[in-house]
């Protein structure tokens, strides 16, 4: 929990604060946008929550904070919260929470499926979260996007008996995933359609899941401050013009409705219109090459 004697000034007053170990890694404003703002290099409390809704997306922020940099003065019981996540997004879909600091506070996500249970990369390993999966069916698979954002990857593959899933170029940081995918195409598992996408890295992957819902690791999300979807230039650790074809390929999927990134937020697109989405992101990627 968050040190309320560190507090950032521009929280307004109230229950909820953000402190100064705060990384702006954006996780609070994905969760509860209405409640945290953006400053100047950090989040902050920018409306206090009004009403239970508000209060339920608040307070799952505060678990999903890589740093602990949330906290609330409220003696009111987070267990609600807590036992809220995963959470829900759509169709069989959860987004973890519980975001870990090894791997940047990235997003991890959880789908259900009676091919076998899916993670998609991978949280801090909790006893809630084992607990919760185990109530779920448990994990089968878990989709490694990238070398960033394998966190707990080993333990939860080791408690469920999951199948590690990633590429060759990211390989070192599971060197004993039971799939390690090989060459420039793509694969299909189980059910899920896996796309080589270098550009953030060597060897990024994206994946399909039943030709709506896009999950993209640190690849191509949605940007609320510009309401596009995007690809992020000072976050490309490999090669820019890669990672335009990379996103330009995502265009032929033209059933997908939500896009379930690592880093960014997740968005949802209108049936239909994912390759204007795509064509639009490329165009402004092309712009700042």
């Amino acid at each position: 929990m968050a040190d309320r004697h560190a507090i950032i000034s521009e929280n307004v007053e109230g229950a909820f604060f953000v402190d100064q170990t705060c990384t702006d890694c954006e996780v609070c404003r994905h969760f509860a946008p209405d409640i945290f703002g953006y400053g100047s290099a950090h989040a902050y409390v920018q409306k206090q929550p009004e009403g239970q809704a508000d209060l339920m997306a608040a307070q799952r922020a505060i678990f999903a904070c890589h740093v602990g940099a949330i906290g609330t003065l409220d003696t009111q019981d987070l267990l609600q919260a807590k036992q809220s996540l995963p959470f829900h997004m759509t169709g069989p879909v959860y987004v973890n929470g519980f975001n870990a600091e090894s791997s940047f506070a990235a997003h991890s996500y959880f789908v259900r499926s009676k091919q076998g249970n899916w993670m998609m990369d991978a949280p801090r390993f909790t006893r809630h979260l084992v607990k919760r999966f185990e109530e779920m069916g448990g994990v089968d698979y878990i989709f490694l996007s990238h070398r960033d954002d394998v966190a707990d990857t080993d333990k939860y593959a080791a408690h469920f008996g999951a199948k590690r899933i990633i590429h060759e170029l990211e390989s070192s940081a599971q060197p004993d995933a039971e799939f390690i995918l090989t060459g420039e195409g793509d694969h299909e598992i189980a059910g899920a359609e896996i796309l080589f996408t270098p550009g953030h890295t060597r060897g990024s992957l994206s994946l399909v899941w039943q030709d709506k819902f896009l999950f993209t690791g640190d690849h191509f999300a949605w940007e609320p401050r510009t309401s596009t979807f995007a690809a992020f230039r000072n976050v490309c650790w490999y090669s820019w013009d890669k990672q335009i074809k990379s996103v330009e390929k995502l265009g032929a999927f033209d059933k997908i409705e939500w896009v379930f990134p690592g880093h960014g937020m997740w968005g949802q697109v209108a049936p239909g219109d994912f390759p204007k989405v795509v064509k639009a992101a490329v165009k402004d990627m092309v712009a700042l090459k």
